[in-house]
């Protein structure tokens, strides 16, 4: 039995609340019984209600509020993970611009989000990793986006991260488009092909020429990057705050 649930219970009269609550422990992949106050619960089990709920049935109560369903579910979550380690973290990035970002923690997903660069998807990681200290790190990597997904391939690889690249053709269906948050979530619970080895980042001239673009827009019009600096920025070798200060553009003079 998962380590979240022993067992776990939605005991409530609150048929607005009880709604939303089966329905946001049915998304985190968290299985739960659903129970009137009136029927007794083992007193070691959690169980969510109303605050009057819990006030008058006590033991390991959490009062909950059918606004803040999503928050309050999350934090109690993260409240479980401080207990002990989980066996596994596994990590799922629909790669892009602005990548999907999501993590599940033995089976259990904790969150999702959408994040602004791949970078910033590579530190969550670690510090999810730091944070709750995981017997075992998956990182599972939608297969769009190859400039993305093989600069997040290397970067996980190097931190010593178990990589798969999943086909995201398997998790698309009825995905509204740029819902990345949502689309890492499936990407996250999809087997995919596991990779053991460094990838040569290949950027295309439209993916350089849209660098330039951007390098111009960054800098208010007074350069734009070589294609070789382009280059760089889209390996992941600098930044492009980094790859403009090379090239002598000076924000501070702007």
């Amino acid at each position: 039995m998962n380590r979240f649930v022993k067992p776990l219970y939605v005991r409530t009269d609150d048929f607005r609340l009880a709604h939303r609550l089966l329905n946001e422990f049915s998304a985190r992949n968290l299985p739960v019984k659903q129970v009137s106050p009136a029927q007794s619960i083992d007193s070691e089990a959690y169980w969510f209600g109303t605050l009057e709920e819990v006030t008058a049935l006590g033991g390991r109560g959490v009062a909950v509020e059918a606004d803040s369903v999503e928050s309050t579910v999350s934090t109690w979550l993260l409240s479980r993970q401080l207990e002990a380690p989980p066996k596994q973290l596994v990590v799922g990035v629909d790669p892009g611009p602005r990548p999907g970002f999501a993590f599940l923690s033995d089976g259990v997903l904790m969150g999702k989000r959408e994040m602004d660069a791949i970078d910033a998807a590579v530190d969550a990681t670690v510090s999810l990793v730091n944070h709750v200290k995981p017997g075992s790190v998956l990182v599972r990597i939608g297969h769009g986006s190859p400039v993305h997904r093989d600069r997040l391939v290397n970067r996980m690889l190097a931190l010593g991260y178990h990589v798969e690249i999943v086909n995201e053709h398997r998790t698309s269906a009825g995905q509204p488009r740029h819902a990345h948050g949502s689309a890492a979530v499936k990407i996250a619970m999809v087997a995919g092909r596991a990779v053991h080895e460094q990838r040569e980042v290949q950027v295309t001239d439209g993916e350089l020429r849209n660098l330039q673009r951007i390098s111009r827009q960054r800098s208010k019009g007074q350069l734009t990057l070589s294609l070789e600096a382009a280059g760089c920025v889209a390996r992941g070798e600098v930044t492009m705050d980094e790859a403009l200060l090379e090239a002598g553009y000076d924000a501070s003079s702007s």
